[in-house]
């Protein structure tokens, strides 16, 4: 929702046109075995060119747009290695699966990065082809070389055998970060030529000795293969927890929760001992970072009561206050909002929060599942504050125009710009690397895809990127970095063609409680964002158990005669002066299209999506011209068109000697320029009923309320109305 859907625009609609040619034309050739495989010699010195050219190194101010296909899905692997057949590339059939076969192969190169983790490989009778790895950590996190490490082994579940879409050149295809298996030294899947290649030999201490190294350069994917390799190594209780310690320390690094709290847990030993206070201090981080605040702070409290003089009790106290923070955000939903917004500054914008969601997930009658109330809210208050499952900052300053990406998906022939490429690899490791946030992940609504029925096998995770995929592209939200300055663009309440209107944010994520609200045309909440944490408001009075609601699809007119005069009155009002106006050929054609409505839906509380914006750019008009009454009036329609109910006196129409009075009986639809608007008619109001002027602005700050997601910066935005 709200993302840059590019599918049909101009160039990227060529692309997409010429990918699917590409995919035809290499289909054809499915179940060919290929008699034509090039030299390994061959392959590896074009590999090394392509490599080591420095023009492939992108320059730090430049902005390249990196295109990624998504093929027609197809289910991981969810058997047993020992179960699988070898099959040697000589023997693969191109565009297949190869279903209850299993190769290894050795790197042949050191591991490249385009759109996917490439290196050269080879089987045990020498034949040679590229490897292409899919949804890998990104370059900063874990290098290319390090994936595919030159010399290393890797065993390849059910290999997809294809033609590459560019060239026509052969390759293995992975897509599921669980069908391939790095094999460790001495593994009896190795072929005996390849078994001590590139072996790392040592006691255990020695071995975490070099993993000590690669943290010391920060290079933590190494850290952590070296540790793993360690604790495989000890042959003492002491030497197995040191090695889990740091790995747990890597984990952390890494952006691996899960498994820096179970490496820290087994780091603490068995029941009897008395988990050390690096073990504790590394818990209460893994904690902290799962949003298990409750849990953290238990673990902190030990520690400082355990340890009270060292060094990690003194870190301690730091994060105490700060899970004291995220603790009392999470139980009332009280935020600072001006430190959220500092820290949305940030590039990425990622908000050191805690979620607030006081709302219930329950089955929905004919939709699923829904989001409900769970007590009696009033218009403006919060609903929910959550913090993102999963967010990807893109945009075309640095460093988050490198997260730009054409997301093209063969199957639907729908691509997408944006961070949806990186966010999508983003979700896929968080699967891989915390069996509790993929069964919940796989939870949510994923159409008529049908998920593998096991979680693991042979004690590693089952990951099925399609699924993640589908998940991510069905419950995705596009995002500004702040609606607050989203919103301050888009207020000015004069008519726009449809054309002007943006397409779409770049910056994407997933939440996953918000994942569960159902569309409506006529919203009852409001969304608004700060970083990755996005916020629901109430948009209007809702008793406990009401289903919340709000639009997925901008509703759009549907009638032809209502565009006819809707194009009629924006040459009326005018696109750039309130002054050039013609009031009253305006409010003619705006009496024509309210008879293109039934009496039904004239009704109070009845939303007509055409007239709003005319009945408010009308009522600018009419007060720059010091018509007040008449401005009240339009702007009043203009608020009764978005389905608002409002008792309103003085107005065009009602008896001047009744009292002053503005009182919303029904909040309608909250647009953008709902908090202008207001504003507006506070101003109106201030030379026909100036005890109305601060009612008025009391509305205009819940609608900023509504619709920004907060109202401490509302006088920041609006000084001229303190």
């Amino acid at each position: 929702m709200d993302i840059q859907d590019v599918s049909d625009m101009g160039r990227y609609a060529e692309m997409m046109r010429q990918v699917q040619a590409n995919v035809e034309r290499a289909g054809r050739r499915k179940g060919e075995i290929p008699k034509d495989h090039p030299p390994a010699y061959l392959q590896i010195n074009i590999y090394m060119m392509q490599y080591r050219q420095p023009q492939l190194q992108k320059a730090a101010n430049e902005f390249h747009l990196i295109t990624t296909q998504i093929p027609p899905a197809y289910p991981p692997s969810i058997r047993s290695a020992s179960e699988l057949e070898p099959i040697l590339i000589s023997q693969m059939k191109l565009e297949t699966h190869h279903r209850g076969s299993k190769i290894v192969v050795r790197v042949m190169v050191p591991g490249s990065r385009m759109n996917a983790v490439l290196a050269i490989v080879e089987d045990e009778k020498g034949t040679a082809t590229l490897l292409q790895v899919y949804h890998q950590p990104d370059e900063s996190v874990a290098p290319a070389a390090e994936i595919l490490q030159e010399g290393c082994c890797y065993l390849i579940k059910e290999p997809y055998f294809k033609a590459t879409t560019s060239d026509g050149s052969y390759s293995i295809r992975v897509d599921h970060p669980s069908d391939i298996v790095r094999l460790k030294h001495g593994d009896g899947a190795i072929p005996n030529k390849w078994r001590n290649s590139k072996a790392i030999a040592g006691t255990s201490k020695s071995i975490r000795m070099q993993g000590n190294d690669a943290v010391g350069k920060k290079s933590w994917a190494e850290a952590e293969r070296l540790y793993t390799l360690a604790i495989d190594a000890a042959e003492s209780d002491e030497d197995k927890q040191l090695a889990f310690l740091n790995r747990s320390l890597a984990n952390l690094r890494l952006g691996r929760p899960a498994n820096a709290l179970s490496d820290a847990i087994q780091a603490g030993g068995n029941n009897e001992q008395q988990p050390s206070e690096k073990a504790l201090f590394r818990q209460a981080s893994a904690l902290y970072q799962l949003d298990d605040f409750e849990q953290c702070m238990v673990k902190l409290q030990l520690l400082t009561a355990t340890y009270p003089a060292s060094t990690s009790a003194k870190e301690a106290k730091t994060m105490t206050l700060r899970t004291k923070a995220r603790l009392h955000e999470q139980q009332t939903g009280e935020y600072n909002f001006r430190q959220m917004y500092k820290q949305a500054k940030a590039t990425p914008p990622l908000i050191d929060c805690a979620t607030y969601s006081p709302v219930e997930i329950r089955v929905s009658p004919g939709r699923g599942r829904g989001l409900f109330t769970t007590r009696k809210v009033a218009a403006g208050e919060l609903l929910i504050c959550e913090k993102a499952f999963g967010y990807c900052y893109a945009s075309k300053d640095e460093p988050g125009g490198a997260n730009i990406t054409f997301l093209m998906n063969v199957a639907n022939k729908r691509g997408v710009m944006g961070g949806q490429a990186t966010l999508l690899t983003q979700l896929v490791q968080k699967m891989y690397h915390d069996s509790n946030a993929a069964q919940s992940f796989a939870k949510l609504h994923h159409g008529d895809y049908k998920a593998v029925p096991v979680d693991d096998v042979d004690g590693k995770p089952v990951v099925d990127s399609f699924l993640v995929e589908r998940v991510m592209a069905l419950n995705g939200f596009g995002a500004p970095r702040i609606s607050q300055k989203s919103v301050a663009v888009r207020t000015d309440v004069t008519p726009r063609d449809e054309s002007e209107k943006d397409i779409g944010y770049a910056t994407c994520g997933v939440w996953y409680t918000l994942s569960h609200i159902n569309h409506a045309c006529v919203s009852k909440c409001r969304r608004s964002f700060i970083g990755d944490m996005q916020m629901l408001r109430a948009a209007r009075d809702m008793d406990a158990g009401t289903e919340l609601f709000f639009w997925k699809l901008t509703p759009k007119p549907v009638q032809a005669k209502r565009k006819i005069l809707k194009h009629e009155l924006l040459r009326a009002i005018g696109t750039t002066s309130p002054e050039r106006t013609d009031i009253t050929k305006a409010t003619r054609t705006l009496e024509q299209l309210e008879q293109t409505y039934s009496a039904a839906a004239k009704k109070p509380g009845a939303v007509r999506f055409e007239l709003w914006e005319a009945y408010f750019a009308l009522g600018i008009a009419c007060l720059v011209k010091g018509r007040h009454l008449e401005a009240v009036d339009s702007i009043l329609k203009g608020f009764e068109a978005l389905g608002f109910i409002i008792t309103a006196s003085p107005r065009r129409g009602k008896v001047k000697s009744q009292e002053a009075r503005l009182k919303i009986d029904q909040w309608g639809v909250a647009m953008d320029v709902s908090i202008n608007a207001f504003l507006h008619l506070s101003d109106a109001y201030q030379a026909v009923a100036p005890q109305l002027f601060p009612v008025a602005r009391k509305y205009a700050e819940t609608a900023y309320t509504i619709v920004v997601g907060e109202k401490e910066t509302f006088y920041d935005t609006y000084p001229e109305y303190k």
